[in-house]
């Protein structure tokens, strides 16, 4: 499919939908040419991989070997490692954010929230710590203040400390927060 077409993402995206629609939410995700193929046992999984590569070929479409990973405990897809204990955010990502140097523009600001903001699951409080930095963004012109300065990092360190995240254990009681 010829990319740089507006369409072209969705309908991609649609294609790849409808040709795994049957595996969807049982033991595929697909995000574009992202395929995860995921399963509890091990001889399970030799099975759903056999029917998402026979899928693919009945449907003309391919997998690159040497982008593929078989039988992997972790992988890292979209900003996130998924493993058998759960999802977490990618350390190089976390990284990134770190690394930001103290924004001088609403344009630099507005990127810093974007990136945080894709992670806000992962941090504890996000909407009540970012929230004097998200009000920088409502003003027309852009004023850097001692409180939006502290927030910057203390939201900074809220990114190094991500929880893994991980479906809960039923058996034993468990308490909700929503934030």
């Amino acid at each position: 499919m010829p990319f740089g077409l507006t369409n072209a993402p969705s309908t991609f995206q649609s294609l790849m939908n409808e040709v795994f629609r049957p595996f969807l939410k049982k033991f595929i995700f697909v995000f574009f040419d992202d395929i995860l193929v995921y399963s509890k046992i091990e001889g399970e999984h030799t099975q759903h991989l056999l029917l998402t590569l026979e899928t693919l070929r009945q449907h003309k479409l391919f997998a690159k070997q040497s982008k593929c990973c078989f039988g992997c405990e972790d992988v890292a897809d979209l900003g996130h490692l998924i493993s058998t204990k759960g999802v977490q955010a990618d350390p190089k990502k976390l990284n990134a954010m770190v690394e930001w140097p103290l924004p001088k523009t609403l344009k630099t600001l507005r990127g810093f929230l974007g990136l945080t903001g894709y992670y806000s699951r992962f941090i504890k409080g996000y909407g009540e710590i970012a929230a004097p930095l998200t009000q920088l963004l409502k003003k027309k012109s852009f004023h850097w203040n001692e409180e939006a300065k502290m927030t910057f990092q203390r939201l900074k360190w809220a990114v190094t400390q991500p929880p893994v995240l991980a479906l809960p254990d039923f058996s034993i009681p468990f308490i909700i927060e929503c934030d």
